[in-house]
Parts: C-alpha cells; structure tokens; sequence
C-alpha cells in the first residue's frame, strides 16, 4: 500500500526524485509521522502556548547551566587525549515528551554557539520547523551505495558546520531562534570552503566554548536502508563522521546532541551489548553518558516556602494544576485534556493496541515498573512517563509518573467510560502484571487504589466535574460502600467528629521510598495526591491528606486474607494504623502530636482477597476519641459497575 501511494504522489509531484534512495527515504518518513499526523495541529497550538520561545524562561532548577557544563565536559573529555576512549563527540538529550528539551537547547546556545538541524515532518506543524537548509547542506547529494563515502563526505561537511557555528558565536539575550536558522550564510558550507585554511589554523581559546552541532527530531535517522547487501541506518554514519571529524580537524571543539520527544535511548545511546558500531573498534569505544533533563519539572509550581497550618486553603487553590513538566502548564479546558490524554497514547485516540491503556493506569497509580523491562524505555519515548536515571552501562532505567495531577485528570476521563475502563484499560494493567514488567504489591495494593480512586472521582464528578478536586470526606467513603450498606454503617462512627464536615483530594496515588515527613504531607495535600508508603512502613499502605487544619490523613491498610478475619487481627491493625504507631519511628512530628494525629485520622481496612462484599464499622473499647474502623471485606465498592468490580477483583 505505501509503495502504490508513493507512486501515485510521484504522478503528481513531477519534482520528486525516482531513486532507490529516495524511494526509502520516502517510506521511512510516512512510516516515522503516522503516528505524530493524528493530531499534529494540536500539538503545535498546545505546545507553543505553554512552552512557546518568544515566553519568558523559567529554570528555577538551573537546567541550562547543567547541560551546558555537561555538554563543555563532554568536548574537553573527548579533545583532550581521549579520541581512542571514546566513541565520537556526541550525547543524547533524553527524557518524556513536554519537558522543553528544544527550548533547553535554545537557551544553551545563548552561552554556546549552536548549528542546529530538525528533521521534522515537512508537512508538519509543530515548533520549531524543519531546518530544510541545514538538512540539504549536510545531506543532499551524498553516496547511496558507498557507506564509505557517505561518511567521508559528511565528515568534510560537519568540519565547514563546526566553523561556521564558530563565526555565528551564541545567540543574543533577545533572540528568540536559534540563530543558524535566522542567518542566512550560516548553512552555505559551499562558500565556506574558501575559508578552510582558517579553521584548520584556528586554535581556539581556552575559555571559548565548544559549538553545539544538534539534531532535533532525530529518530528519522535511525531508520535503515540498504547498502551493499546491509541494513544502515543514516544515525551511524553520522556517528561515524562525528568521530571522524574529530579526529581529522582537532583543532576544532565541537560536541553534538541528539534530541528527540518519542524516541527510545537505545536508539542514540545503545547499552554497549547492543551497540554493533562500538563493538567494532580497538580499545574501550565509550559512549558519553546521556543528559537526562529533569531540571524543568515543576517550574511552574513553587515549593511550600513556609508551613502551612490548615490545609483546607489547599482544597479552593488551582496551584496543583500547575505542577509537572511545563506542557501541561496551560488552561483546563476540555480540548487540554483530550490532548493530554492521545500525547500518553503517543498521538493516537486511544485503543487496545500499544501501551496507551496502560499509562492511562499507571498515571494515577502508586507503583514501579521494573528497571530491566523493556517496557520501562516505552513507557518514556511514547506514554510520559519521566525518567529518573539510567545506569553506566545504559541497560537499566528507573522511570515514574511523578506528580502531575492534570496528566491523572486527563487519564481520569477515560476511567469513566465504563466500557474502556473494564475491556481495555484493567486488563492492560493486569498483562503487564502477569509479565512481571509492573510491580503489583504483595496484597493487592493496585486493586484498592483503583477502588478509592473510583470513589474520588464518582464524588468529583457529579459535584465539580473535574477529577483531583476538593470533595467531602464523609462522601467519598460512602462511595466506598457496597450497596444497600447505609443502613447498618454508620460512617460518623468511623470519621471523628471534627471532620465530619472535611474535604479530601486525590487525583492520583504516587510512592515514595522514604520516610515520611511533614513537609512532605502538605506538599501531597497542595498537589491533591494520594502517597503509596515504602515497603518497610508498618500499619499503612497509603494515604491521603485531609484538606482540614493540618496533619489529618486518610489511611489505608489492605489484606489479602484467605479467611475471616478474627477479632483479634481487626484489634491488632486497628492499633497498628493509628500515626503514633505507625509512624511512631518516623520522628515527623514530636511524640505528642502523634497522639493528637491519632484524632484526625481517619481508617479504613480493605480485605481485597475476595471476601463477602461486605462493609462494617470495628471500633474496639477505648477508642471514643479516635473513631472506629470501617472495614471493607472484599471490593464491591458502589462507585464500580458489577462488571468493574469483577475486574478489579
């Protein structure tokens, strides 16, 4: 079918070229934008208006700065007597779609000068555009069938680059683009050929900084074509060039970056195991570590600077709607949301192919994806989730969905379709379970979870219409109920009296894996999160804050008992989920605001090894000040379906 298409656009295109060449680059460049063509558009509209280059730029975390004293030591460690260690002068910059990987570089290059190329679709939308002139200059009219020559040829080409980028030097304060594309000589390399003798004599200044040679949009270089009987892909032999340019022109300082949104880091910086090229060469051939950008998380959303005594200013505030990666910094309308949602699907409307329906999951859930799956590297070219850090031999990644309630909010429109929710979305997650790719926790955690976050959202809904916002605690555990539970639970024995008029926040549950500590609680509280507890916490799993003065928690403990569960297990873990034990070790609070955290808690055990569907209130003798326990024996909660409950179940 695409080969029929790619005539039929040669019949009405008398320009195109019939080579082989271009044959196949053609149908890699169709094959690489299918997924992006669904909803370009609106990409370029979101992504402009949230991280636009002509807004002012926020890095509070000191982003640039970072990655440009990574990208300086990286062309130091190469020129400096290093030329056999390493593979060539290059790095990737890595990390999920929306954390402003292009604007970083736009900045860097106001310290650096920069020659920047972007491959992006020619029919394409989105900011900032294809650089058809730098591309042509690098890449037009090399070999087709001599690998060889290719590389040499290219190699000539990205020497005239480096020395034009020299003479561009970094880009003005105001600028608002990178300054090779506004330049019109900047990609002559033919009439830089006249000034070869000058780079070649250039020696440069110590203090001068190496040019930033970038490759935007890259992943349409690691399609292959055949030369000579093998599979190349045109990211090889641009590798090979840069390592060739070195070392031909060492009189000049140059360190190039691929960069791309969907694009795995196996494709740029390979573990050593997998990487062909490396393999190939006499001595150690080292790649340079990649730089993960994680500097522009939460640039939007201040940290607490002061604490704050009463949360409940946290359940009118708008502010959490603000944290995570700058793309989604931008307005709650319904489009917003519905844009959110295809960028965790990779572009697409969401269906049962892909990992879409399980980042839809994973979004709002407390859980770990194993660092050796290869899912994780996925999960962060194509479904948002954030990399944390990639081990020294790149074949291990810890990857998260960290706190972005407006990612979960987007997620959370799809939970509501009932039909998506229980064919597609659960078993998703269960698959990937089975696999061992996702981590389940040893007593159904998820299962519950994904129940009290039903109850969230069935309450959010029919009060505000927006998922994660504030809504009555008394409410949300009612949601919890079977049906037809009302008569014999009364829920005011279970919520002490002070919080019987409280409100609760929790668009997703994230985990943590230290001890907890109060500054940590109001920031939950602030981003209407709920916390997954590290494995070594006793008496609870999760939690979430209740947005009623301060330090008041709903607290979770799940079972999977086999059996009923005697009187004096239900005693045990009743004294067990109260805070001064609890988090008796943790020393977040002194030792008598514990006992008074005892008071503004509220408990709720849920037996999710199958049980009888039952609901009941366990309030053992002495406990008139902190309220009783209400106990779920079994997940037949009223805000799921029949249907939903046997999933989840």
């Amino acid at each position: 079918t695409q080969v029929r298409r790619f005539f039929s656009d040669v019949v009405t295109n008398s320009q195109m070229n019939w080579s082989r060449r271009s044959v196949i680059k053609y149908l890699n460049t169709k094959q690489n934008a299918a997924k992006s063509q669904v909803f370009d558009s609106e990409i370029a509209v979101t992504e402009q208006k949230s991280t636009g280059f002509s807004n002012s730029y926020r890095d509070i975390h000191r982003a640039v700065d970072k990655f440009v004293q990574c990208s300086t030591a990286t062309a130091e460690l190469f020129f400096q007597d290093n030329v056999d260690r390493y593979f060539a002068p290059y790095t990737s910059l890595i990390q999920s779609s929306g954390y402003g990987k292009t604007r970083l570089v736009l900045e860097a290059s106001r310290r650096m000068p920069t020659m920047y190329v972007n491959f992006r679709d020619q029919a394409s939308s989105g900011h900032p555009p294809r650089t058809t002139k730098a591309i042509a200059s690098l890449f037009d009219g090399l070999s087709d069938t001599n690998p060889m020559a290719y590389v040499e040829d290219l190699t000539y080409r990205i020497a005239l680059a480096v020395h034009n980028g020299r003479k561009l030097g970094p880009l003005d304060p105001t600028g608002v683009d990178f300054k090779s594309t506004t330049t019109s000589w900047a990609w002559d390399l033919h009439a830089a050929t006249t000034d070869l003798h000058r780079t070649l004599a250039y020696i440069p200044d110590s203090q001068s900084p190496p040019v930033l040679l970038v490759f935007d949009e890259a992943r349409v270089t690691t399609s292959t074509f055949p030369i000579q009987g093998n599979d190349v892909s045109q990211f090889r032999l641009i590798r090979r060039a840069l390592r060739l340019c070195a070392g031909a022109y060492p009189q000049l300082s140059f360190v190039a970056v691929f960069v791309d949104t969907t694009s795995r880091l196996s494709n740029f910086s390979p573990p050593a195991s997998k990487d062909v090229s490396a393999r190939t060469l006499e001595g150690d051939g080292h790649l340079f570590e990649p730089f993960v950008l994680r500097g522009t998380y939460n640039v939007f959303f201040s940290p607490l600077t002061e604490k704050v005594s009463d949360w409940s200013v946290f359940a009118t505030s708008s502010d959490y709607l603000l944290a995570g990666r700058p793309l989604t910094a931008m307005t709650c309308g319904v489009e917003d949301f519905k844009f959110l949602s295809r960028k965790l699907n990779c572009g697409l409307v969401l269906a049962e192919q892909g990992n879409g329906a399980l980042s839809h999951m994973l979004c709002r859930l407390g859980s770990f994806v194993d660092p050796h799956a290869r899912l994780a590297g996925q999960l962060v070219a194509e479904n948002m989730a954030t990399l944390i850090s990639v081990s020294h031999d790149r074949e291990r990644m810890m990857v998260m969905y960290l706190p972005e309630p407006k990612l979960a909010i987007a997620a959370a429109r799809k939970w509501d379709d009932e039909a998506l929710f229980c064919n597609v979305l659960v078993p998703s997650l269960q698959t990937a379970l089975a696999s061992g790719a996702v981590t389940a926790g040893a007593r159904g955690e998820l299962a519950a979870q994904i129940a009290v976050l039903r109850a969230f959202d069935a309450v959010s809904n029919r009060r505000t219409g927006l998922a994660g916002s504030a809504v009555p605690l008394m409410e949300v555990l009612t949601q919890l109920l079977p049906p037809g539970a009302d008569a014999h639970v009364d829920l005011k024995q279970v919520v002490p009296l002070d919080l019987h008029d409280a409100q609760v926040a929790c668009a997703q549950f994230v985990s943590i894996d230290h001890r907890i500590h109060r500054g940590t609680l109001a920031e939950l509280a602030r981003l209407h999160c709920g916390v997954v507890l590290r494995d070594q916490q006793q008496g609870v799993d999760f939690a979430v804050p209740i947005l009623k003065g301060e330090l008041g928690l709903l607290l979770f403990q799940v079972k999977n008992y086999q059996g009923p569960i005697t009187k004096g297990a239900l005693t045990e873990i009743f004294h067990n989920m109260l805070p001064s034990k609890a988090f008796g070790s943790e020393r977040i609070v002194p030792a008598e605001t514990l006992k008074q955290m005892d008071m503004k808690c509220v408990r709720v055990l849920m037996q999710t090894g199958g049980g009888n569907g039952e609901a009941s209130v366990y309030r053992p003798r002495k406990s008139a000040r902190t309220g009783g326990m209400l106990f779920l024996d079994g997940i037949r909660s009223r805000c799921l379906s029949g249907k939903a409950c046997d999933v989840v179940n």
